[in-house]
């Protein structure tokens, strides 16, 4: 099949079981097509994962989210996976520490909590901090993933 008709096909189906449309054989089909899709993210982007995870949880997305970390610093995000984040702070947060963090995946609607550990901050004119989630809900994680396949999804139209 060719990819673009593979992408158009993942589409439907992505809106679809966002509007929780999908039998639940479809529903399989649909994370099945979600794990092909990330794997193909994952190796275009020369990554290796943990022995027995998923790609779902790793893919990267340059994709701006608002967020708060500690109910102190606003800022926004820079990259974003299911299983962390990197933004731009104006002071450097210790390696370790864990923090809370709150990210709105729209304009409306709930955002998405959780804690997150800081594990790496580099000063590039603010502190570039990347965070690795340490907790989420399995609602929250099925939220940012599905916002994350929508990003992946707006720069294939």
């Amino acid at each position: 099949m060719d990819p673009s008709e593979w992408m158009a096909g993942f589409r439907i189906t992505h809106e679809k079981a966002k509007a929780k449309k999908l039998t639940d054989s479809e529903h399989k089909a649909y994370l099945e097509m979600r794990e092909e899709l990330a794997r193909s993210l994952v190796a275009a982007q020369a990554m290796t994962l943990p022995e027995g995870q998923n790609s779902r949880k790793h893919f990267r997305v340059a994709q701006m989210y608002k967020i708060e970390i500690s109910n102190t610093y606003q800022t926004m995000t820079k990259q974003v996976s299911r299983s962390g984040f990197s933004c731009t702070l104006t002071s450097q947060l210790p390696v370790g520490q864990v923090v809370p963090f709150s990210l709105m995946l729209g304009r409306e609607g709930e955002p998405v909590t959780g804690q997150a550990k800081v594990v790496s901050a580099v000063k590039q004119g603010g502190w570039v901090v990347a965070f690795s989630i340490d907790h989420i809900s399995e609602a929250n994680g099925e939220r940012l993933e599905s916002a994350l396949f929508d990003a992946v999804l707006s720069r294939f139209k």
